[in-house]
C-alpha cells in the first residue's frame, strides 16, 4: 500500500499575510515547524492569528488525530500527533497535516519516524530540493500489519513516562518564582516568618543598582559569588576515551550530554570543574543554562559555554538561579557582541561585572539552596530516566514496525 490509500487529507498551509502585524497575542494557533519535534510537540514560540487570518487557512485546520510532519528545512521529516490543547489551529507552508483511515493515528506517526531515513532521502537533504512534496508523501510506501493500535500502545505508553520533562520545567519554574520573590522581590522571610519587603521591612537606595534595596544588602558583583574556568582539552589525545560531552545540540535535544570517544571529537572543549553550572555565551537571547550530571572526571564542554564555579558550594543552588534570572539574561543579550552580524556571543570576561543586591550574610542563600538543591537533583534524575526511556523507544520501534517483534494477543 501507500500513504495516500491510508489518508483522508494531506494537504501544508501558508504564511499570514501582513508580516508581523498578521500575529497576535492570543487567538487561533498557527503551527510552525519549530513547533514539530520528534515524537512530541513543542508550545514554545507557538504563534496565533486572529479570525481573518485563520479564515484564509481553513482548508488547513488542524483536527483532533492530525498527524503533523514538517516538509521542509532543517528540521524536515520530524513528526508528532497535533496537540488537543491547541485546536482547532492552521499550520503554514513547512508543515502537512496528514489525517489517517482505517488506521491508527498514533500508529501512522511512528510509522513515519520509522519511515524518516527514506523520507531524508527522497527529499534530496543536502541538495537543491529539500523538500517534501504533497506528492512524494502519498507515494510513501505502508505497509499493514496485525495489532497496529497495540504496537502503538506500547510506544506511546513510553513517551508518555518520557513527557515528564514537563515536570522538569514545573521544578525549575516553582525555584525560580522563589527566587525571584526572595532575591528580586525582596519578600524573603523576615525573622517573624513574614514577606520583608510586604511587612515593611525597612529598604534603602542604593547608588550603584540605582534602586531601593534591603537595608544590610549591599551590591555586590558576580565575580565575588563564582568565576569562569576554562581549562583546555584535546580529546582526539585520548582516542578510546570515553567522555561525557555537553555540547549546544545535545543542550537542545533534551539537556542530555553525549557519550562519545575522544576519535569523534575533533576539537577543543573545556574541562567541566566538579559542581559547575555551564551558560551558552552563543546567541544569549536563547537561554541555555545547564546542571551537568558530572558522573566522572571525562567530563567536557563546548567552548561555547561558559563553566561558572561557586566560591562556596553551599551557595550553588543560588547561583544557579541568579544565573537563570531575567536580570542576567538581559545582561547577557545587551553586553554580546557580533562580528558576523548573525551569531552573537558574550564576552566571558563581562560576566563577573554583573551586579545585583546580596545580603551580607550568606544565610539566606544557603537557605535558599538548600530548598531548591533537591529540585535540582529530581530534574537531574528525571531527564537521565528520559534518556533511556528514550533508548529503548528507538530501539523497540524499528522492531515493530517491521515484524521482528510481535505484541501478544491480550497484551
Amino acid at each position: 500500500m501507500k500513504i495516500k490509500d491510508i489518508t483522508t487529507k494531506i494537504g501544508s498551509g501558508a504564511t499570514p499575510t501582513g508580516g508581523e502585524n498578521a500575529y497576535k497575542e492570543s487567538g487561533i494557533a498557527l503551527i510552525r515547524s519549530q513547533n514539530v519535534l520528534d515524537f512530541s510537540f513543542s508550545n514554545h514560540g507557538l504563534a496565533y492569528i486572529d479570525e481573518v487570518q485563520a479564515q484564509k487557512l481553513d482548508g488547513v485546520t488542524v483536527k483532533k488525530g492530525d498527524v503533523l510532519l514538517n516538509i521542509t528545512g532543517d528540521s524536515i521529516a520530524r513528526c508528532c500527533m497535533a496537540p488537543e490543547e491547541f485546536l482547532p489551529a492552521r499550520v503554514n507552508q513547512h508543515v502537512a497535516i496528514i489525517r489517517s483511515k482505517d488506521v491508527s493515528s498514533e500508529y501512522l506517526m511512528y510509522y513515519l519516524q520509522y519511515m524518516k531515513p527514506y523520507l531524508l532521502q527522497i527529499c534530496g537533504v543536502g541538495g537543491t530540493r529539500n523538500a517534501l512534496t504533497k506528492e512524494s508523501i502519498e507515494n510513501i510506501p505502508f505497509f499493514k500489519q496485525e495489532n497496529e493500535e497495540k504496537i502503538a500502545a506500547v510506544l506511546s505508553d513510553i513517551d508518555a513516562k518520557i513527557a515528564n520533562n514537563a515536570i522538569c520545567a514545573d521544578l525549575e519554574g516553582m525555584a525560580k518564582l522563589l527566587y525571584d520573590y526572595w532575591f528580586v522581590q525582596f519578600d524573603f522571610p523576615d525573622e517573624n516568618g513574614k514577606p520583608y519587603k510586604s511587612s515593611g521591612g525597612k529598604m534603602v537606595w542604593n547608588e550603584e543598582l540605582k534602586r531601593e534595596i534591603p537595608e544590610e544588602w549591599e551590591a555586590k558583583s558576580l565575580k565575588s559569588l563564582a568565576t569562569i574556568q576554562t581549562e583546555s582539552i584535546s580529546p582526539f589525545e585520548k582516542k578510546d576515551s570515553i567522555f561525557e560531552h555537553y555540547s549546544i545540540p545535545a543542550f537542545d535535544d533534551g539537556r542530555y550530554p553525549v557519550f562519545e570517544t575522544g576519535s569523534e571529537i575533533d576539537s577543543n572543549k573545556y574541562r567541566v570543574p566538579h559542581a559547575a553550572i555551564l551558560v551558552s555565551k552563543l546567541n544569549p537571547q536563547f537561554k541555555r543554562i545547564w546542571d551537568p550530571l558530572n558522573t566522572d572526571e571525562t567530563c567536557i564542554c563546548s567552548t561555547e559555554f561558559m563553566p561558572f564555579v561557586c566560591r562556596n558550594n553551599l551557595l550553588r543552588g543560588y547561583v544557579y538561579f541568579l544565573l537563570n534570572s531575567d536580570a542576567f539574561q538581559k545582561y547577557l543579550v545587551q553586553c554580546s557582541s557580533s562580528s558576523t552580524g548573525s551569531r552573537k556571543r558574550m564576552q566571558p570576561e563581562l560576566c563577573g561585572d554583573f551586579l545585583l543586591a546580596i545580603p551580607e550574610s550568606s544565610c539566606l542563600m544557603e537557605q535558599f539552596s538548600k530548598i531548591v538543591i533537591p529540585m535540582l537533583e529530581d530534574s537531574k534524575n528525571r531527564i537521565t530516566e528520559n534518556a533511556e526511556l528514550t533508548s529503548l523507544r528507538d530501539f523497540l520501534l524499528p522492531m515493530l514496525m517491521n515484524g521482528q517483534v510481535k505484541v501478544k494477543e491480550g497484551a
